[in-house]
């Protein structure tokens, strides 16, 4: 084998160990209840729900901060991506209420939906007075907000599939452009 080759073989297997690493567990959101309701525990066993009195950003942060994946001595980084909350009823579930929607991604791995329901912060064409607003509760107590996380995981071996398949493209690629 040629020694200019080796580079490429070690990136090839750092790349194939980072995606057969566990997919960490969806974690449970600090100083939240965990929802009983019929649509966070049978209809999507790997999804959560939970009524909150974290901001935006709280749970976001600590959501990421709890599924971190550590590879080499290193905390691998995310990606949040942020969507419409209309996009809740196709991304998380039909018949969810949205006032925010982001997802933390992990390249090539998997990635998790985080939904965001805040009564008071309902959109403006809602038109609702203060006694309107609805009241966020589980079990008697109110809530700020209910958070839905929802995890998409992919299975090991088409993540590897995929990551096998990226080097002889690239190699034809290259061929193209080197003939162009």
């Amino acid at each position: 084998m040629k020694t200019k080759y080796l580079p490429l073989l070690l990136v090839f297997l750092i790349g194939a160990v980072y995606l057969s690493l566990p997919t960490p567990t969806l974690p449970d959101l600090r100083d939240s209840a965990r929802s009983d309701e019929e649509g966070d525990t049978w209809q999507n066993p790997d999804q959560k729900g939970f009524y909150s009195d974290l901001t935006r950003s709280e749970v976001l942060s600590d959501i990421q901060s709890k599924s971190q994946i550590k590879f080499l001595g290193l905390t691998l980084p995310t990606y949040r991506l942020n969507y419409p909350p209309e996009d809740a009823f196709t991304l998380v579930r039909d018949q969810t209420k949205s006032n925010y929607l982001e997802e933390i991604v992990y390249p090539m791995r998997n990635s998790t939906f985080v939904n965001g329901w805040e009564p008071e912060k309902a959109p403006q064409n809602a038109n609702l007075t203060p006694d309107e607003i609805p009241d966020i509760s589980l079990h008697g107590v109110a809530y700020q907000a209910k958070i839905t996380l929802r995890p998409v995981n992919s299975p090991v071996w088409a993540r590897l599939i995929i990551w096998t398949l990226i080097f002889p493209s690239a190699y034809l690629v290259s061929l193209a452009f080197k003939n162009a």
